[in-house]
């Protein structure tokens, strides 16, 4: 026959003592009691709570926790009688209700323990955060080589995650002025990664989120097989760490507009589009205007302008102009750009101010003389022609200066297009002799080369006309990105 049944409170203490594979000498030795008094204390024979047996249970660490839901549990397996009133549930309906109270107390739990787990770690992660950026600060104005010290010295340090990923995001800061600044930043974030203690989901997932950066980095280098070959590996890392996230702290989103830029570049726009618009689809209204900018930058280099410009008018409500200056310039400049291909030259030079100003502000070389450029196209564009030529001289010594060999040649066709329309064959003569180096040194891919080889001969022969210039230019704007394009004379 079965034995008495033991109180929830006796059942509980023997639950726990048989899941720590403790015998009742075991569990009573380190609280001062006999196994027999364990034994009468588990059989209801002796006064038991809670909170004695979270004491009697604390050498194990068992949390009070724990205790409450065993004797909940066991509550929920002796439901109270029913006072017996005519209108009392049947016994059937008394455990469909049981039924129904256990499973919404289960989701409760574990919905509730799922949000308090994902809030300490974003309260850990923002720790974390914070000191990365403190100390990114420091080592920001250190050279090269002890900032690289410093990090190394670092490596294995619980924080180092946040580090890793305040050097991804510099590395993207600096591909828009320095492209081999932008590879060593991107680098020793992998590095630090690769360093950085943590289970390996984690370390997968953080890989997955950080490699993209690095790809951009090779895009910007100009290494576009590496680059390619880096997204992948991110995609793979980040498919394989899938769980190893539980904060939710990683963004998931920020590869995507990464590799959009490299199918942009890669000339495959519909692709790029379609990755911007998952990441739209999951954005907040800051990160909408950014992505928003980089889909109009993609519809303008796949020359569809009046969509560019719809995707700007978007974007622009979203952007805080005194926070996101870099965003600000970005976006106009975009939307000038897109008026000049649209031959809407006046609309353009109304923002050539601020663009001005914010490139000055900004300080980035590179940005100062494509906003030189745009003001050079667009004074060109409103035959402002001594003004255009002296503007877009200056930005093509400079593109030959950094060996930018595609925007070069655009400058110079520009340059030689107000040249022709003055009559001045000899320089234009001059101008094409003096483009012979991107021959030599292959940076133009071939439909280009050959495009352009036909107007270095048209100018030796000094045969070359303004009008057909023009129909160069904008094929060379066109097939920056869609090396297939060939040029029809």
């Amino acid at each position: 026959m079965p034995g008495p049944k033991p109180t929830p409170e006796g059942a509980t203490l023997r639950f726990f003592r048989f899941a720590e594979g403790l015998a009742e000498s075991e569990l009573g030795k380190p609280n001062g009691l006999t196994e027999q008094t364990i034994g009468r204390l588990e059989n209801g024979k002796g006064p038991l709570s809670a909170g004695r047996i979270e004491k009697l249970l604390s050498p194990w660490k068992v949390p009070r926790e724990a205790i409450e839901t065993a004797l909940l549990a066991l509550e929920t397996s002796r439901p109270p009688a029913d006072p017996g009133a005519p209108t009392a549930p049947t016994a059937r309906e008394r455990l469909a209700l049981q039924a129904a109270a256990v499973a919404a107390g289960t989701a409760s739990l574990r919905a509730t323990r799922t949000v308090l787990t994902r809030e300490s770690h974003r309260r850990h992660a923002r720790r974390h955060r914070r000191w990365a950026q403190k100390t990114w600060a420091r080592l920001a104005r250190l050279p090269e080589k002890p900032q690289e010290a410093e990090i190394e010295a670092l490596l294995g340090e619980p924080k180092s995650w946040a580090l890793a990923e305040r050097l991804a995001w510099a590395s993207e800061i600096a591909a828009a002025d320095r492209a081999s600044e932008a590879l060593r930043l991107a680098r020793l974030s992998l590095r630090v990664v690769a360093a950085s203690p943590g289970p390996e989901l984690w370390l997968l997932r953080l890989r997955g989120a950080l490699e993209p950066f690095h790809g951009n980095a090779l895009r910007v280098s100009g290494d576009l097989p590496a680059s390619e070959a880096s997204f992948d590996l991110a995609d793979d890392c980040w498919k394989r760490g899938a769980g190893g996230d539980p904060g939710q702290l990683l963004d998931g989103r920020r590869p995507l507009d990464l590799k959009a830029s490299l199918l942009r570049q890669r000339g495959r726009f519909d692709e790029a589009i379609q990755l911007l618009d998952r990441a739209l689809a999951a954005s907040s209204p800051k990160a909408a205007a950014r992505l928003l900018i980089i889909k109009a930058a993609t519809y303008n280099r796949a020359g569809e302008y009046e969509r560019a410009l719809e995707a700007l008018d978007q974007a622009e409500p979203k952007i805080d102009e005194r926070s996101e200056r870099r965003l600000l310039l970005v976006h106009r400049f975009n939307r000038a750009y897109s008026f000049c291909h649209l031959e809407r030259h006046v609309d353009a030079e109304a923002l050539l101010p601020l663009v001005e100003t914010l490139s000055t502000e900004l300080g980035n070389e590179l940005d100062k003389q494509r906003a030189r450029w745009l003001k050079g196209r667009t004074y060109g564009g409103l035959s402002r022609w001594a003004e255009a030529l002296a503007l877009l001289s200056q930005v093509r010594g400079y593109f030959h200066d950094k060996k930018i060999a595609y925007d070069y040649a655009l400058a110079s066709l520009e340059v030689a297009e107000i040249l022709l329309l003055d009559g001045r064959f000899q320089q234009v003569r001059q101008l094409a002799a003096e483009m012979s180096w991107i021959f030599e040194e292959q940076r133009v891919h071939k439909e280009a080369l050959a495009a352009l080889t036909l107007f270095c001969r048209a100018a030796e022969a000094e045969d070359v006309q303004a009008e057909w210039t023009r129909r160069l230019i904008k094929y060379l704007y066109r097939a920056q990105y869609k090396p297939e394009l060939r040029f029809e004379p």
